[in-house]
């Protein structure tokens, strides 16, 4: 019988795949942050799609209760993280082997700290992800809180082919 646990590895080809087809792959640049055990760090995987004020960046989590309750891991260690869309990713089977009550209130919580949710589950041969929930967005450029991130960015978006009609600038050092 197979199994249907998910790692927080087996998840993130999925997190990258729905995040390029939900809002394309085109100057969309993935980073993954964590180390498999997720020990290090709010953040495991950041997304800058577009433009450097548009940064996306996902908590994975394979526990419902590391995800809401625990203080240093899920919703709780978001609060501080600096991006203009903050999202939670746990296996789907998760949130279906809670009672509603709790899913609500998970659902509660992330909208009222404007963290979006992103569920994953196995799906024929492989893991598929879907949003559940959008995230509140944040304007600014947070790009530049990541380190190397902005480097990797700027060098990315400098030898992107544009599509005809457009060129990219620097305005800045942006």
């Amino acid at each position: 019988m197979a199994s249907y646990e998910l790692s927080r590895q087996d998840m993130i080809e999925p997190i990258e795949r729905m995040y390029e087809r939900e809002y394309g792959a085109e100057f969309g640049m993935f980073e993954v942050l964590e180390d498999e055990d997720g020990d290090e760090g709010n953040v495991d995987l950041v997304y800058v799609h577009g433009d450097s004020e548009n940064l996306h960046v996902i908590r994975i989590e394979n526990s419902y209760d590391d995800c809401l309750f625990d203080i240093n891991r899920g919703i709780h260690s978001m609060s501080d993280v600096q991006a203009n869309s903050r999202w939670i990713a746990l296996p789907l089977y998760e949130l279906r082997d809670g009672e509603d009550q709790w899913n609500d209130r998970m659902k509660s919580e992330c909208e009222q700290r404007g963290i979006g949710i992103i569920t994953a589950q196995k799906k024929g041969r492989g893991v598929s992800a879907k949003v559940i929930m959008e995230p509140q967005r944040q304007e600014g450029e947070f790009v530049q809180a990541y380190g190397e991130l902005h480097e990797k960015w700027r060098e990315y978006t400098r030898t992107e082919e544009m599509p005809e009609g457009f060129k990219a600038v620097d305005y800045y050092n942006h």
